[in-house]
């Protein structure tokens, strides 16, 4: 069963990322040469792995243990990078932590979102295991022609595979189960409470401009008022009026500059979030289908075969099975090619995010 992570993580950098490694660790193994370390995994990050490679990638033999090995080297960047850039930015002065949180979330969601790519590959892989000796069978046997005659091994052949197809448990999940499911509200919570923020981050920005706009107009008006009141301080009037210019700009400019940082990986992570939400939506339906598709022809197998080896219900069953299976080979290669554009988009929305956040570093320095 899938669990959304939640966004409201702790504060203090000994806690904020329960699997992170303490800063003091990140800053002795990179030491001096932390920067340059940081920018070579970046620039590695942003070049998106092509489609043959994901394809070979998701094409890999595996299982549950294997899955942090090989998402560390396909997924980009991948978690180690990503918790040390985090954990930087959580402890620059005044950075907001629910923000940091917020992020966490998106690259916690993304992370599970490519695992479940790597889980629905190997159903895949499960159900062609599943349905191609059966398939292979159901080519040769003359279930085109108007001949209902079988040979005795074929009968026997054909019953055997398929009962095994009606006995053998369902790769995919159930539309009912919250593997897909729970991933797509996961992403659907995560895009809103992004956007909320947003919302509000436009908000304060809107704020500092009107602020700045009413600070410069107060203080025109203030040294106005000086110029009128002598000639004396004439002089020091246009010298404030030098300053009444520079501060809204000083001042409240470098609050919305922030702001403004803030914004944009925002913005990153919400759309990301958003095409990602998406794309679970479309691979929920091919898996809902595929899975219904399955259960179909159990239910005929289980139906059509209750008088045992009868030559004419293996060939009713075999016919309805092979026409069925023409659609469902189709289906499983969408999904199998959906799946490859999938972890392609994943990369894609954390490197673009991780662009968002290192903008701000690189600023900073």
């Amino acid at each position: 069963m899938l669990y959304c992570l939640r966004s409201s993580r702790a504060t203090t950098s000994e806690n904020i990322h329960p699997h992170q490694l303490p800063l003091q660790d990140i800053t002795s193994r990179s030491g001096s040469q932390s920067s340059p370390t940081l920018t070579n995994e970046y620039t590695s990050a942003l070049q998106t792995s092509s489609y043959s490679e994901i394809r070979i990638f998701l094409d890999i033999e595996t299982d549950q243990s294997t899955h942090d090995q090989l998402l560390a080297q396909y997924l980009r960047p991948n978690g180690e990078y990503v918790e040390e850039i985090l954990i930087l930015q959580h402890e620059e002065p005044g950075y907001d932590s629910f923000i940091t949180g917020l992020l966490w979330s998106f690259f916690d969601h993304s992370e599970n979102k490519a695992r479940m790519c790597l889980d629905l590959s190997q159903a895949i892989r499960r159900a062609r295991s599943l349905i191609t000796p059966l398939q292979d069978l159901l080519l040769v046997l003359p279930l085109d022609s108007d001949s209902d005659s079988l040979s005795s091994p074929q009968r026997t052949r054909a019953f055997d595979l398929l009962l095994k197809y009606e006995q053998l448990e369902n790769p995919f999940p159930d539309p009912g189960s919250r593997n897909v499911r729970g991933m797509r509200h996961c992403f659907a919570d995560l895009k809103n409470q992004l956007q909320s923020q947003i919302n509000k981050s436009n908000s304060r920005i809107r704020f500092l401009h009107r602020a700045a706009m009413s600070f410069a107009v107060c203080l025109i008006l203030t040294t106005v008022g000086v110029v009128v009141a002598g000639v004396v301080v004439a002089s020091h009037a246009l010298v404030a009026l030098g300053v009444a210019t520079l501060i809204p700009v000083c001042v409240p400019s470098k609050m919305e500059k922030k702001e403004q940082y803030r914004l944009a990986q925002l913005d990153a992570a919400q759309r990301g979030a958003y095409v990602l939400h998406e794309d679970i939506i479309t691979i929920e339906r091919l898996v809902n289908h595929l899975y219904s598709d399955i259960e179909v022809n159990k239910r005929f197998i289980k139906s059509g075969l209750w008088r045992g080896k009868d030559m004419h219900s293996i060939l009713e069953v075999s016919r309805q099975i092979k026409r069925s299976n023409v659609s469902f080979q189709k289906q499983l290669t969408d999904l199998d090619e959906h799946l490859c554009l999938s972890f392609a988009a994943i990369n894609r929305a954390r490197s673009h995010l991780i662009q968002a956040i290192n903008v701000r570093r690189d600023d900073s320095l």
